[in-house]
């Protein structure tokens, strides 16, 4: 089974070499039963703009490829132009970039890639309806190949109402895919009622690397990360961007703090939000007990996990957020707002708190009670179990062969 994965900004790239780390993940554990090619684009550079600037030199010296985590990634060129970069464009711009290469591959005397050609492709797959998955639905149809969308969150619960143009081309790449693949059922609720085909919809869950994120005492993670084994810590792991509501979290830690003199916040990322989060939390009175920990290696990140008492998710809006279910692997309960998938996750009071609106005495609440519960870290991690990535990989292995059986009758009509 050979499998093309579309994913120009999911995965580590010359922009952000941390992106997308669970895509990362789900196509590490897929590569053990299929020959897969990942696809990330990089800028086209003219020679005179080369010559001409230091930057878009060094966008010229890119790698055409490499391995990432025993994957091979090929890196066509797609045009860019600078200080635009819109979704309408980057679709432009993206599906021209692989249409270029999966022609060339035809040719192989004319491809940068002789080893690889699209007629050995059984199967084309992009993440995030735009532009991923709009380019994997039309090239699919273009190639005869079937084709595959994975949609997980933004890409149909915000983008698609950010103008007429955005919500005509998630709908076309709905519409067009062969598959969608939905992380929850609440996102897939989403995407049929955008006009995907019910039929055509799976809800297949993000996944967790349970060997990764695994138990370790609690002392040993706070030793290696440096920590005061004789505090209490909430934990927050993600960007510090408005969706994820960490404004809110900082309203509720200060209510936690008051009742409990040995409770810390720790912030595991970065992000726009930092400078403005670290100012109110001047305002709240809590500045020394508030840890912005910045961005940590994804090896890093089981410690943190271990390390904190409860991990909290007070976001606004989410998709299948893998963060709550790393947590869970690793025995720490997790609080989170009922958003998206996020019910689908957390059985409420079992191994967490959902929280059902934006007050922060709600938040505040849910997080007392998370502390005060004297949790059973082999059964949160029993229970994390069911989204190990061995699970997940075989229910997008029993797709890619629904897809391709389904496709082969269509193909033996035209011939």
């Amino acid at each position: 089974m050979r499998i093309l994965v579309l994913t120009s900004h999911l995965f580590p790239n010359y922009k952000n070499p941390h992106a997308g780390s669970f895509v990362v993940e789900q196509v590490r554990h897929l590569r053990e039963f299929c020959d897969i090619t990942v696809l990330v684009p990089h800028p086209w550079v003219p020679s005179l703009l080369a010559k001409l600037s230091a930057k878009w030199r060094s966008y010229a010296e890119l790698p055409s490829e490499e391995t990432i985590a025993g994957i091979r990634v090929l890196h066509p060129r797609r045009i860019v132009i600078p200080k635009v970069n819109s979704w309408a464009w980057m679709t432009f711009s993206v599906t021209l970039s692989y249409w270029h290469f999966l022609s060339q591959s035809f040719r192989r005397s004319a491809s940068p890639f002789p080893r690889f050609s699209v007629s050995e492709v059984d199967l084309i797959e992009g993440h995030f309806a735009l532009p991923d998955g709009f380019a994997a639905a039309w090239l699919g149809r273009k190639f005869g190949k079937p084709s595959l969308v994975h949609v997980h969150g933004t890409d149909v619960h915000t983008l698609p109402n950010e103008s007429p143009l955005l919500r005509r081309l998630v709908i076309g790449a709905l519409r067009h895919a062969d598959g969608v693949r939905s992380v929850s059922q609440a996102i897939a609720d989403l995407t049929i009622a955008l006009g995907a085909d019910a039929d055509k919809v799976r809800v297949i869950p993000n996944g967790v690397d349970v060997r990764r994120f695994s138990l370790m005492p609690r002392d040993i993670a706070r030793q290696q990360l440096g920590l005061d084994p004789q505090r209490r810590y909430l934990l927050y792991v993600g960007r510090l961007v408005a969706v994820k509501g960490v404004e809110l979290l900082l309203h509720a830690a200060a209510v936690v703090m008051a009742q409990c003199l040995d409770v810390d916040l720790l912030l595991v990322g970065d992000g726009a939000l930092r400078a403005s989060l670290q100012a109110q939390a001047e305002q709240l009175g809590i500045p020394s007990r508030t840890h912005f920990v910045g961005v940590q290696s994804h090896d890093l990140i089981p410690l943190w996990m271990n390390a904190g008492d409860v991990l909290c998710l007070p976001s606004h809006k989410e998709g299948m957020p893998t963060v709550l279910l790393e947590a869970l692997s690793c025995g720490t309960p997790v609080v989170a707002t009922a958003v998206g998938g996020v019910p689908e996750i957390v059985a409420d009071g079992k191994v967490g708190y959902l929280v059902r609106s934006r007050d922060p005495e709600e938040l505040a609440t849910c997080l007392l009670q998370a502390l005060s519960q004297d949790w059973n870290r082999s059964a949160l991690r029993d229970y994390a179990m069911q989204f190990s990535y061995e699970r997940v990989t075989q229910q997008l292995l029993a797709m890619y062969g629904e897809l391709m059986d389904a496709k082969r009758p269509a193909q033996s009509v035209t011939e």
